[in-house]
């Protein structure tokens, strides 16, 4: 019995120890997005996070009284936008997703100057809207936030999954696969509003 009771405790204390080197992992690379931004930044836990008939039902542990407010970009600690703040209360939030048909952002081909605006279409992943025939755009290309709007730039929203040129229409069809959806989503940062300029 004594053995174990002294397991379990050791059992307890690795996966203490885990939990603390995750955090201290998510923490080292969330400190270089704090630096490049700028930015006051809060962390929080995503605790739900399933698509329901109208999208993405997707709940935060932190809230107003941390200071998040609606409109406050949430992303990872790589620098992948997750979505925005869509309802904030004492202690919790609640996130408007980035496939969300409700969630728009201006956005850019990295390195280029073709921009337009990105929209969610759910299970098709993103629309990236206003891109004319002449804009250079390919299959592979990175999209990422221009600033142009209130979200920060240079934030990684995904990456070209296919492009429908059409001479008899203005704007190419452009799918984009969200970055989002590629990654484990656990601890995310809410770039507070309110410190951005």
């Amino acid at each position: 019995e004594n053995l174990k009771r002294d397991n379990l405790g050791l059992l307890s204390q690795l996966a203490d120890y885990e939990d603390l080197r995750n955090e201290n992992d998510f923490l080292r690379k969330a400190l270089g997005i704090s630096t490049r931004f700028n930015k006051e930044i809060t962390y929080a836990n995503i605790y739900q996070f399933q698509l329901g008939l109208d999208g993405y039902d997707v709940l935060l542990n932190q809230g107003t009284a941390d200071g998040i407010t609606e409109g406050d970009i949430v992303i990872t600690e790589e620098g992948v936008l997750v979505g925005r703040i869509e309802q904030a209360q004492e202690n919790l939030s609640k996130v408007l997703v980035v496939s969300d048909t409700d969630f728009s952002v201006t956005a850019k081909v990295l390195n280029s100057n073709t921009a337009g605006i990105v929209r969610g279409a759910l299970g098709q992943g993103l629309y990236f809207d206003l891109i004319v025939q002449n804009d250079l755009i390919k299959e592979g290309d990175l999209i990422v936030s221009s600033g142009t709007d209130l979200v920060p730039p240079g934030l990684i929203v995904g990456t070209v999954s296919h492009v429908e040129i059409k001479d008899t229409d203005l704007f190419k069809k452009v799918k984009i696969k969200p970055a989002m959806g590629e990654i484990k989503i656990g601890r995310v940062l809410v770039i507070r509003k309110g410190d951005r300029n």
